[in-house]
């Protein structure tokens, strides 16, 4: 089998010839290669040539949140991003923006018939050492009531068009090295997206309390929006579609949860179905107390599933809760780092979760959520010597 074979046997019940094993190494790479700090043989290449040089899969699941030129990630701020994984382009009617950069940050103007906004963004000298591609939002949105007026008419005015030429070119590009998942959106509904994107958590919080009619409004006006990305996506040439990441059953809490987000991942898992597509979200956090509501959620791959000891849901008890759902991590990010984790634990957990792994489809083991730049690339090395064996 191919690797993308492989990963798709797998998250269709299927058993595979062998445990897939792709690692998501972007982070480590970037902060790796910009320092000229590889390990030697390496030198020079890039992710691609490293993975296919190791004969492991290439990880084409989280995507690259630089984009390609300026207007791929200018309206960062509105959690609105053009990149090559996505199968479609989010186009602004009747906006006006004013951009100005300065040195690592991003100041934005919005212009429109209802009133302005301004925003900022920044992506830092430390981000870049540490290999982040996702920018930091210094000066949200969201922060006067006014404010909402604004953000409906541009979400009201927001036009979504099929335009996957440059998803087709990156998914030719990956090939049988991996699966090209199409990305729709981070956040998993509207709620979830201004509370991801346009103010900070505790102001969040302390809006759904105090003005929770202008919360519904504003997402009334981006409910159009969220339908037509999803749409875009199903009918895209896409296996395997991206739709919301990040839940934590302390912030993400289970009747945020299921009022909020639920309604959505069951959307967009019907969408994709009767489309023929999978759908894929980024369970990357506290997962233990949601698990009953992610049974209902209807989604085929709990993507970046990080286990104990890193959090309190163990990789045996994720798999007995989602039967038929397909785990894609099950290594927690520590287990590569020496300093958090010493050898004997190390080979110790490495030896449970192989057994756990061998013979079993519905598991595409990885690192959850990422290979860190401090971890240790042996220890990848000797996940891939394990896992072959």
């Amino acid at each position: 089998m191919t690797h993308k074979q492989r990963i798709l046997a797998a998250c269709q019940g299927r058993p595979p010839d062998r445990i897939p094993w792709v690692p998501r190494l972007d982070l480590w790479h970037n902060a790796h290669a910009r320092a000229d700090t590889l390990p030697k043989q390496y030198r020079g290449m890039s992710l691609r040539e490293i993975t296919c040089a190791l004969g492991i899969g290439y990880h084409a699941v989280v995507p690259s949140f630089l984009g390609e030129v300026p207007d791929d990630t200018v309206d960062r701020c509105l959690g609105v991003y053009r990149l090559k994984e996505m199968p479609f382009e989010t186009r602004l009617h009747g906006v006006e923006r004013d951009v100005r950069v300065d040195g690592g940050s991003t100041h934005v103007a919005y212009h429109t018939p209802v009133g302005d906004l301004a925003c900022r963004f920044s992506y830092t000298e430390e981000m870049q050492r540490a290999g982040a591609t996702i920018s930091w939002v210094d000066e949200h949105a969201l922060r006067r009531p006014e404010d909402y007026l604004v953000l409906q008419y541009i979400f009201e005015n927001a036009e979504v068009v099929r335009s996957d030429g440059r998803y087709r070119a990156w998914q030719e590009w990956v090939g049988d090295d991996g699966v090209a998942v199409a990305f729709c959106n981070g956040p998993a509904s509207p709620m979830h997206h201004i509370m991801r994107d346009f103010m900070p958590m505790t102001e969040f919080f302390l809006e759904l309390h105090d003005r929770p009619n202008h919360l519904r409004s504003l997402c009334e006006s981006m409910t159009p929006w969220f339908e037509a990305m999803l749409q875009a996506a199903a009918e895209s040439p896409a296996e395997i579609i991206f739709f919301g990441a990040n839940y934590d059953d302390t912030i993400t809490y289970p009747p945020f949860f299921e009022e909020h987000i639920l309604p959505w991942l069951q959307k967009a898992a019907d969408l994709a179905h009767a489309n023929g597509k999978l759908l894929l979200t980024h369970t990357d956090g506290e997962n233990a107390g949601l698990m009953r509501l992610y049974r209902r959620a209807g989604f085929d791959i709990a993507d970046s599933l990080c286990p104990a000891p890193m959090t309190r849901l163990s990789l045996a008890d994720a798999i007995e809760y989602l039967p038929g759902v397909t785990i894609w991590g099950g290594i927690p990010s520590i287990a590569v780092v020496e300093s958090a984790m010493s050898d004997a634990d190390f080979d110790r957990l490495l030896g449970e979760t192989i057994s756990l792994a061998r013979g079993r489809s519905h598991l595409i083991l990885s690192i959850a959520d990422t290979m860190p730049a401090d971890g240790s690339f042996d220890r990848v090395l000797s996940i891939a010597e394990r896992i072959q064996a």
